[in-house]
């Protein structure tokens, strides 16, 4: 009798063992899934942050008190599948603070027909599908068709740089992308938040990409 209960508290030990073990498996691919996705999250943060010098060429640009909008590298090359940031800067030189941010919209398409023979789509979408729109590549909020980028609320003579990420998809069109870039000023509200009708503040800038 005593042997017969030594054997079922063995195998009750070995349960225990085994329910352990499953825990602690559990527990480790929870804790690799955590790390993965903050290392995914974290390596996406800093593919949209512009370099350091870069952003040190814009911020000396917007001490200049005649400057109010600054463009780093205008045109850039980039191929399909890859990403790729523009700065752009804004200095509030109104006497008053406001909010500010950038309109972003693709304007003019330069790509070859199947001759190939270069045209001009000024749809800002072309391509047969709404995915290869080159609207689609900026990657922010959209109103209408404009892409939307916050800078915030700026007090006189303060400025600051925004950052412009592109994603251009992997069956984008080969030709030269034209975007138009205007920075809106608002009124600040109680929250800190822009209110009212928003004015164009600057003239419109010009982003160039090239897909080869």
């Amino acid at each position: 009798m005593a042997k017969r209960i030594y054997k079922n508290k063995k195998g009750f030990e070995l349960s225990i063992n085994f329910i352990v073990m499953v825990i602690l498996s559990l527990v480790m691919l929870g804790v690799g899934f955590f790390f993965a996705k903050n290392i995914f999250f974290h390596t996406t943060e800093i593919g949209e942050q512009l370099d350091y010098q870069t952003k040190q060429q814009l911020e000396s640009k917007l001490r200049d008190p005649s400057a109010l909008v600054a463009i780093g590298v205008n045109k850039k090359l980039i191929k399909r599948n890859n990403q790729e940031t523009f700065g752009v800067g804004v200095a509030n030189r109104d006497k008053e603070e406001g909010y500010f941010f950038l309109e972003v919209e693709c304007k003019i398409a330069q790509i070859k027909d199947e001759n190939g023979d270069e045209t001009k789509d000024t749809t800002s979408c072309p391509g047969d599908t709404e995915k290869f729109c080159c609207n689609e590549w900026i990657q922010s909020k959209i109103s209408g068709n404009k892409h939307e980028i916050d800078i915030g609320v700026l007090e006189p003579n303060e400025f600051e740089v925004a950052t412009a990420f592109f994603n251009i998809h992997k069956k984008a069109e080969p030709g030269e992308y034209v975007y138009n870039v205007q920075v809106r000023r608002k009124k600040v509200g109680n929250s800190g938040t822009g209110i009212g009708q928003p004015t164009n503040y600057d003239s419109v800038k010009k982003i160039y990409v090239t897909i080869p």
